[in-house]
């Protein structure tokens, strides 16, 4: 019974706890350098697991999540066009876009805090540049990646 519960607790901790990270791009499972004192190796120590038998649970968690996250962004590309907002081309430029946008964040990681600051300036100054050249608002890309210009504008 006391095995299960510890199961179930970290479970649930862990689902929340990769909810929190996956919202901020930083999954520390996805790497192949893991940090040392992360969340994997806090609840590893904390229930006595074994941090590879962790690890996957969070892989898996994130990689749900983000699904859900994609169709949820596929979903309101959809529903922009349903109304007229964008244009099908549109939606398929702004979902590429979102893609390539994804592939370049993997090379933040390892990079300084000022480093990222300097590389997120510089996408936003070019995501801006790409969206008026393209007749796209772009409250259309911040939904994609999430934070505080994300889904809450639709």
């Amino acid at each position: 019974m006391n095995y299960k519960k510890s199961l179930l607790i970290t479970g649930a901790v862990a689902s929340v706890t990769l909810a929190g990270i996956a919202g901020l791009g930083v999954a520390s499972a996805a790497t192949n350098n893991p940090q040392p004192n992360s969340i994997i190796d806090k609840i590893a120590t904390k229930f006595n697991l074994n941090r590879n038998d962790v690890a996957p649970v969070f892989e898996e968690d994130r990689a749900e999540h983000e699904a859900e996250h994609q169709q949820q962004v596929e979903d309101r590309l959809t529903q922009a066009v349903a109304d007229g907002k964008i244009t099908e081309a549109q939606k398929a430029k702004i979902l590429a876009k979102l893609k390539e946008i994804q592939t370049n964040r993997e090379a933040w990681k390892g990079k300084t805090p000022e480093e990222r600051h300097k590389a997120m300036k510089e996408l936003h100054d070019s995501l801006q540049k790409w969206a008026d050249e393209n007749g796209i608002s772009l409250e259309y890309l911040h939904m994609g990646m999430g934070g505080p210009h994300g889904p809450r504008h639709w």
